[in-house]
């Protein structure tokens, strides 16, 4: 075979000629070739070396992905390609396996089937005469000589490649394809550390009646640090819910009130109410984007707790700073934080926290870094102790993060399976809030599907539940996704007008992060509209300073990347573009909420 230039350690070369010898040699006879890899981007990178370098010797390549069904005999059976001559199969999804049963009634888990099948069926793979070259981690591997047995002994070569550690891991599947220059297609969300929304919050003239009688009465009473700390979370969750009749004004006197909190436990040394309100502090700066100010704050927070010794404190303070570091794009600390989380509550024996933090870990493993073996590790272990103690909600939210992973591999099918279970279990337990997610991931793949009623009813319900909610945050992303589609469809106009109510939410509420998304898309689309518009450009210009304000370095660039092209078109134009352009009438939307039970039963 012709050779390639490929950047391959020594040691794995070898390991590659062994194999492209076997791949050649072994034409014509069932040869099981099993290869270990936990290095995913090397691995990419090696079948597709080898499946040019087989096509060019005019040996066909088939590829078999495992799915909820691990069948191996089963993949190669629905190839129908028993005797062809030349012919090389590869096999990956091994690694994606669950070694946790999918639903708890279930007997048996995914890896259970798959060394299962290769026990019992090795008989029935005498008919396919080539090459199957069988991709596995060295976990799995470890395991295939004692769970199947049978199989191991016909196996015809087993070979092993080297991690290569200055090689990044297999970069996320572009889940873009679509609409490559959608921000947040797809909104994946968390449902881990999450706020309640429905406790109801007196109004802040009370407290602050409260406080003004009290200040004359007796300036110098502690019951005025819990009111003033009252008071910061009323607006707080005033300005969450975007109830605020001024946001700035209500941002500046929540900022106020948790100072002055802060500064009388200090003077009255109440060091655990001290904790709790600078933690608290951090958690509104967190929510109005304002994320370095935050750790500042979880720093203090977690300072005092470390000092008295509240474990459960200092581990509420690290999930805080895990949150902040994560949003700021620095996930090697986001992970030390949660991993720290992790052990104290591990050591205190909280299950619940246990679990949190297990989940905590599993996003930033999979949406920050792209470690999706690892973040399955994490939900798995997660869905394995919220059984344990019966957590149904808890439970919930590992099967909805295992739905994320899936959905991110592109195993649509098996994601909807984990939304769907996680969408009962909110079903039963009323628990509306990730009853919302669930329908969104719903959404999110039946839009990768192509099934785009389906998507737009299942956003539609997360829409109208999000609204009954109150999560402001969560209604903007839903209606951010129905514009989505509706670029996707080249309803442009209707598109403009749904980023519209998503950007307006987001100002509502402060989220900068969320404002700069949406003005991205409703940019593109405007340009969609109204080509060469500069209401596109400015809105590119606005979302570029919000996310220089941010320090999102890699946002900033990719609106820089946007902002030239469009320039660069006008440029290139004849005399100037229409003014008409300039200006996009969008009509007035109305969102009717369907049925959420028939919707979901179709």
């Amino acid at each position: 075979m012709t050779q390639f230039s490929e950047p391959v350690t020594t040691s794995n070369e070898d390991t590659y000629e062994s194999l492209i010898s076997l791949i050649e040699n072994s034409q014509e006879q069932l040869a099981l070739i099993i290869v270990a890899c936990d290095d995913l981007a090397l691995r990419q990178r090696t079948i597709e070396r080898y499946e040019r370098e087989a096509k060019q010797s005019q040996i066909r390549c088939e590829r078999i992905v495992l799915g909820m069904e691990p069948s191996l005999r089963a993949g190669l059976a629905k190839l129908g390609i028993e005797n062809q001559d030349g012919v090389v199969v590869t096999v990956t999804g091994a690694e994606w396996l669950l070694r946790v049963k999918t639903r708890a009634t279930d007997a048996q888990s995914d890896l259970d089937k798959f060394f299962g099948y290769l026990q019992w069926t090795r008989e029935g793979l005498r008919e396919f005469r080539y090459p199957v070259v069988l991709w596995v981690t060295f976990s799995i591997l470890r395991e295939m000589s004692r769970r199947a047995p049978d199989f191991w002994s016909w196996r015809k070569a087993v070979l092993r490649f080297e991690s290569e550690a200055s090689e990044e891991s297999l970069a996320k599947p572009a889940l873009g394809a679509i609409v490559p220059v959608m921000r947040d297609l797809n909104s994946l969300e968390r449902s881990f550390d999450r706020e309640d929304n429905n406790d109801f919050i007196p109004p802040p003239a009370e407290i602050l009646s409260e406080i003004h009688q009290l200040e004359s009465n007796n300036p110098t009473s502690p019951n005025l640090a819990t009111l003033y700390a009252k008071l910061a979370e009323i607006y707080a969750k005033r300005i969450a819910r975007g109830e605020a009749n001024n946001l700035e004004e209500e941002q500046q006197q929540a900022i106020e009130a948790f100072e002055k909190a802060i500064d009388r436990y200090r003077e009255l040394n109440k060091q655990s109410a001290l904790a709790s309100t600078l933690n608290n502090f951090g958690n509104f700066l967190f929510n109005i984007s304002r994320y370095i100010d935050a750790t500042d704050f979880y720093r203090q927070s977690l300072d005092i707790n470390r000092k008295i010794g509240n474990l459960n404190g200092e581990s509420i303070s690290l999930t805080g700073l895990g949150n902040a570091f994560d949003s700021l794009g620095q996930y090697e600390q986001a992970i030390d934080f949660y991993q720290q989380s992790l052990d104290i509550n591990r050591k205190i024996g909280d299950l619940y926290g246990e679990a949190s933090s297990l989940g905590n870990l599993g996003i930033v493993a999979w949406r920050s870094l792209g470690e999706y073996q690892q973040a399955i590790d994490f939900y798995q272990q997660s869905l394995e102790i919220n059984r344990k103690i019966n957590n149904r909600i808890g439970e919930a939210n590992s099967l909805n993060g295992l739905g994320n992973i899936y959905f991110i591999l592109e195993q649509y099918e098996r994601a909807i399976d984990f939304y769907k279970q996680s969408l009962n279990i909110n079903y039963e337990n009323s628990n509306i809030r990730d009853k919302a997610i669930s329908l969104n991931g719903l959404g999110n793949s039946y839009y990768l599907l192509e099934k785009y009623q389906q998507a737009k009813n299942f956003y539609q319900q997360s829409l109208e539940t999000k609204r009954e909610i109150g999560d402001l945050n969560g209604e903007a992303n839903s209606l951010n996704n129905l514009g989505n589609i509706y670029v996707l469809l080249e309803h442009y106009e209707l598109a403009i007008n749904f980023y519209q109510q998503s950007l307006e939410i987001a100002r509502k509420i402060g989220n900068q992060n969320s404002e700069a998304n949406f003005l991205f898309n409703q940019a593109i689309a405007l340009d969609k509209y109204k080509p060469l518009s500069f209401e596109a450009l400015e809105k590119l210009k606005q979302a570029r300073a919000i996310y220089a304000k941010l320090k999102l370095d890699d946002k900033v660039a990719e609106c820089d990347t946007e902002i030239d092209n469009l320039n660069r078109i006008i440029a290139t134009e004849e005399g100037q573009p229409k003014e008409d352009r300039n200006a996009v009438e969008t009509p007035t939307i109305e969102i009717v909420a369907n049925d959420t039970k028939s919707a979901y039963a179709d």
